[in-house]
């Protein structure tokens, strides 16, 4: 088999095996089956109907395992099927053979059956099994940093609602669908927990507590929530500050935050400064939470470089606040100053791991082109569930290579095309 080409025997000894095995990922495909059908009690099958609905989620779960259109992988799971199939098979008049696994238009004709309430209730159901087994095994601990961020796929049709917004950054069309996705790190394993298709004018920071709310009362505890610009509103750091997490974000350039700027390179102030984060006068609830804004430099410079640059009158103003960030967060300063804001700064670079998680779920399959938002949503459900079973396997690779001694690139390709020699061993 192919796993005992890749593996040594004590390699599968120590729990790998366990993860790349024929039982395991009959039981993801299982579990991923039982989550569809449990909520499709409303759906009848025909009389006449030959095929099961583990037949239509088969296609379209190894469609992603493949990287191919849900037609080419109906074609090439039918051709498979017939070529094991023992006997003479049945053939009509016109010299086709009867079909062993449902066809395209079949396959898409169930997955818009489901609606987009049912995904996301699917969805969650599979990422908590994944985030729990996570956790049993030790991948990850109780304590967890979120990383929340947006994606946003081109959408190539004629809808105009609140589901399709505008956009001026794909190729080939000024529409899109919004999706604000979740990911945990902890004990340098990045899984995803949560996506939600956003619509135009809706609010974000509910979907964002529900989120954090649904970890906490699968007993996670959590640790830095990083956020982008987006997100940067008071009510939404007093809440997460509320339900124990530290908030990093980064710090909007506005009249106040520039002056701590001008302040730093004069020397009257440091570069911690207390600045109390507060919603508008208008609003009809007000939130205030109290943060630490940290100026930083970019990669290329220094924050003496620049602040000498500037008094010596090298560079001006406008060139100085372009060579610097800023960010803030609700977690007070910790030991030496200097070094607080080094540790904070660059653990806020985990951010991107998300995004380039986003690359990653791409990378699995070629985008849909599906007018469906529940039919797109399945897509992302299961790139995401195999996004995460690579995560697990490298985390479990690493942990045997210390014992071992041994380094092995577990790549993306490399966990797609173990699992898909057990579902379809050859």
């Amino acid at each position: 088999m192919l796993v005992q080409k890749i593996f040594p025997t004590s390699f599968q000894n120590l729990g790998i095996k366990s993860l790349l095995s024929n039982d395991s990922i009959t039981a993801f495909f299982k579990k991923f089956c039982t989550a569809v059908i449990s909520r499709m009690w409303k759906f009848k099958r025909g009389k006449n109907s030959r095929y099961e609905e583990q037949d239509f989620l088969k296609v379209f779960f190894l469609s992603e395992l493949l990287g191919r259109s849900i037609h080419e992988t109906s074609e090439l799971l039918n051709a498979y099927l017939l070529s094991k199939r023992r006997g003479r098979p049945k053939i009509f008049m016109d010299g086709r053979r009867k079909r062993q696994i449902p066809h395209q238009t079949e396959v898409n004709k169930y997955l818009r059956k489901i609606g987009l309430k049912k995904a996301q209730n699917i969805l969650r159901e599979c990422l908590d099994e994944q985030l729990l087994e996570a956790l049993d095994r030790g991948l990850i601990s109780k304590k967890v940093n979120v990383l929340i961020d947006f994606t946003e796929h081109p959408y190539f049709g004629k809808r105009d609602d609140a589901m399709i917004k505008g956009t001026n950054r794909q190729k080939g069309t000024k529409k899109m669908r919004h999706y604000l996705g979740f990911s945990i790190l902890s004990r340098g394993t990045h899984l995803y927990v949560g996506l939600k298709q956003v619509a135009t004018g809706q609010s974000k920071i509910p979907i964002i507590l529900k989120t954090l709310t649904h970890l906490l009362d699968l007993g996670f505890k959590l640790g830095k929530v990083m956020m982008d610009r987006e997100f940067y509103r008071a009510e939404l750091l007093d809440r997460i500050k509320g339900m124990g997490g530290e908030v990093i974000v980064p710090a909007k350039k506005y009249k106040k935050i520039k002056q701590y700027l001008v302040d730093y390179f004069k020397g009257t102030h440091g570069r911690v400064r207390k600045y109390t984060f507060s919603s508008k006068l208008g609003a009809e609830c007000r939130y205030s939470q109290h943060v630490y804004v940290i100026i930083k430099a970019k990669n290329q410079f220094t924050l003496q470089g620049v602040k000498r640059a500037y008094r010596a009158g090298k560079i001006s103003l406008d060139d100085a606040r372009k060579r610097l960030f800023l960010i803030m967060t609700t977690e007070k300063p910790r030991g030496k100053t200097s070094s607080w804001t080094s540790r904070t700064a660059l653990f806020y670079r985990r951010r991107w791991l998300i995004e380039t998680g986003f690359s990653d779920l791409n990378r699995i399959n070629r985008r849909w082109r599906s007018n469906c938002d529940n039919v797109r949503y399945l897509d992302m459900l299961v790139r995401l569930l195999l996004y995460n079973s690579w995560k697990m396997n490298k985390k479990m690779l690493q942990k045997t290579n210390r014992k071992e001694g041994r380094k092995i690139a577990w790549t993306l390709n490399r966990n797609q095309d173990v699992l898909l020699n057990y579902l379809l061993p050859h």
